[in-house]
Order: C-alpha cells, then structure tokens, then sequence
C-alpha cells in the first residue's frame, strides 16, 4: 500500500502543479509489442539445452509525459500495463527443483525436461532522464517499479528421473503424462513487487506519430528471498511499438 500511496501523491503533486509546469509537459500515449521472458541469473550447467520457446502475447498499454529541464534533457516518467508471459520447454541436468506427483511431495536432483509457464500482468511506473540527440530522436534510461496485479508460475518435470534429496538419492521415475510427471505451481511465492533497469529510443518522425524501443531488466528477483525451489529468475523484456504525442 505505500508503494500506491507515493504514486498517488506523485499524481495529485503533478495534478496541481502550475500551468506553466503543465504547459511543458509532452505526453504520449504508447502501444507496444514484448518479447522475453524470466531468464536465470546465469545459464549454468543445469540448462543443457532449449527443446521450444512460445512467446504469449505480451503487450504493452501506456500514457507517459516528458518535462524538459534544459534544450536537451528531460525527465520522463508515466504509466504502463504490462501484460507478460512466456512458455519454454528445457533439458536439464542436476536441476533442484520441488514438484508433486499424485499425493507425493517431492524435492530433489532431476534429470530430463522442464516445462515452464509464467504469465503476468504488471503496472509499472518508469523514471527516465531522457536526452534528445536531435528534434526527432531521443534516448532514454532509468529505473521501474512495478507492481504485479496478476501473476502465476506453474509447469511440470517429465520424461526423466529424479534423485530425491541428493544427487545419489533414491531414483524416482517420472513420466509425460499428468500422474506420472512432477507437476509445481509457485504462484503465492512470487514477489508483488519488481524493480529493475531499463532503456529505451524515441523517432518522432511525424508531428504526431512516432515509433519507440525499449530493454527492462529486472534487479529484483522474480520469487521471495525465502524461496529456494528453483533458481532465481528475473523478468527480461524487449518492446517495440508506436506512440502518439497527444500534446
């Protein structure tokens, strides 16, 4: 709830800032396309190989403004509806991972093939110097925050074995089909909350149209600090899309 209560007197300061502040200000509206996923801090030996990767439709929906401090940067801030997914399908090796099959609940060494799917819905509130390099084209960079109104991480383990406890534990089988794989469902260990990193190029090559460009990456992890059933993945998008100066 703070996190909401410092964007709503972010926006009522704005709302009553000056007309001269307000007359300043450049505002868009921004639709884009994302393409990435959760990737692991480091592909370690663990991920031997990528089987498949399906994009979902990752959208993003924004109103965003710019305030210029000078004939060259600005401050760019605004809000985004970010609506992510991503399903991959991964051989590994001497993966740890926790998953449950029929009644079991099992935690272990697996060997074979992880499938993963996340999917969430997040609005982000971006912070960004931005510096124009000429009357059309603008770089930007800064920080996020995010708040994730919806969000799930679920698959399964097939089609391989697991060492239960340690790497020379007890061999479990596990199969392909529901029953007989490892199935795991992680959604309340994931964090509301992210923050991380990202940059972004503006071409404004209309008078009202233009096209954007942007990389987030997230420094907070996508799970709990207390949460050690996979490893620690961070959210990693690239968008593309177009944007209309509204004033």
């Amino acid at each position: 709830m703070k996190y909401i209560l410092i964007i709503a007197i972010a926006v009522a300061t704005a709302l009553g800032a000056p007309a001269t502040v307000l007359d300043s200000l450049s505002i868009d509206a921004r639709l884009g396309y994302a393409l990435g996923g959760t990737i692991p801090t480091h592909m370690g030996n663990e991920i031997r190989g990528i089987n498949g990767f399906y994009p979902g439709l990752n959208f993003t929906v924004a109103a965003e403004a710019s305030y210029p401090i000078n004939q060259r940067w600005s401050i760019h801030s605004g809000l985004r509806l970010e609506l992510g997914s991503m399903d991959v399908d991964s051989r590994v090796k001497n993966y740890d991972i926790e998953v449950v099959r029929g009644d079991e609940s099992l935690n272990g060494i697996f060997n074979g093939n992880v499938r993963i799917k996340t999917t969430q819905r997040r609005l982000t509130l971006p912070i960004q110097a931005s510096y124009d390099l000429s009357d059309h084209v603008s770089l930007r960079s800064g920080v996020f925050m995010g708040w994730l109104m919806n969000r799930k991480f679920w698959g399964w383990a097939y089609d391989g074995y697991l060492r239960e406890g340690s790497p020379v534990g007890p061999k479990i089988e596990m199969g392909t089909e529901p029953g007989d794989r490892g199935d795991f469902d992680f959604d309340a260990n994931m964090r509301h909350m992210q923050w991380g990193v990202d940059v972004g190029a503006d071409w404004q090559f209309h008078r009202r149209w233009g096209v954007f460009a942007e990389l987030t990456y997230g420094l907070s992890g996508l799970f709990k600090s207390d949460f050690h059933s996979v490893q620690t993945l961070r959210p990693m998008y690239g968008t593309v899309g177009i944007l209309y100066r509204i004033k």
